[in-house]
């Protein structure tokens, strides 16, 4: 929304350029190409209308009408930037014309037409007329914010419920059924790419039964929190003798 509220001032300002270099009573009306592009407007033809007007544009000094219909064509394109320019062009030109007034007003409608086709629709000029950028800008951020720690508060809550329970009493007591040797030796794995704990019971032992893969998880409850979440790639984890 700033840089849009930049670029609008930049255009604003092209507009106020000093005009002494510019002769606002050449009749670009008489050319050819003006008349062309009336033509052309009236066939419907618009983009067509537009080059005709821009031809007269880059071949006279001063042509203040065809600043003002090629303004019209753009805006009629749905291309409010080059319209706001051409406009503010006509107005430089030509400040105090009958039509100066109502060229305003047109400057006024590509603005809003420009903010409307914004990604997301930021700002709608009919609602907020005048709002503040900066607090406006302000508010998403701190909306942005909030979403941000609704969603870390979420994860850490999902992680939680993906934690085993932790038992108590007897039953805490009690070992998990397993293959693992009476002396408790352990020797070390390091994760590679594709591993599983099947696969990795698969290599170790000849053996991908229940038994041994939860053998190997709860040898390492320290880096895993499910059979299925296997630690990242390059972590050495300990396999029961």
């Amino acid at each position: 929304m700033v840089r849009a509220a930049f670029v609008l001032s930049f255009l604003l300002l092209v507009g106020c350029e000093d005009g002494s270099r510019a002769d606002s009573r050449t009749l670009d009306v008489d050319d050819p190409e003006f008349r062309q592009g009336q033509t052309f407007h009236k066939q419907g033809e618009v983009r067509k209308a537009l080059e005709c007007f821009l031809k007269v544009i880059d071949n006279r000094k001063g042509a203040a009408e065809s600043h003002l219909e090629a303004g019209r064509m753009y805006l009629e394109l749905q291309d409010p930037l080059p319209a706001i320019y051409h406009f503010n062009q006509y107005i430089r030109m030509k400040p105090t014309s009958e039509q100066s007034n109502i060229v305003r007003q047109m400057v006024k409608t590509a603005e809003k037409q420009f903010m409307q086709q914004l990604p997301g629709r930021p700002m709608e000029p009919d609602a907020l007329g005048n709002a503040d950028l900066n607090a406006r800008l302000r508010a998403l951020q701190l909306e942005n914010e909030k979403l941000k720690r609704e969603l870390a508060d979420a994860n850490r809550g999902a992680k939680a419920l993906a934690l085993p329970p932790k038992t108590t009493g007897a039953a805490a007591d009690k070992p998990a059924p397993s293959v693992d040797a009476p002396s408790g030796r352990f020797r070390q794995y390091t994760i590679t790419k594709g591993d599983s704990l099947s696969s990795i019971a698969r290599k170790t032992y000849g053996d991908a039964g229940p038994a041994r893969i939860s053998a190997i998880f709860n040898a390492n409850r320290d880096k895993m929190t499910s059979v299925n979440n296997l630690p990242k790639i390059g972590t050495v984890i300990l396999l029961p003798e």
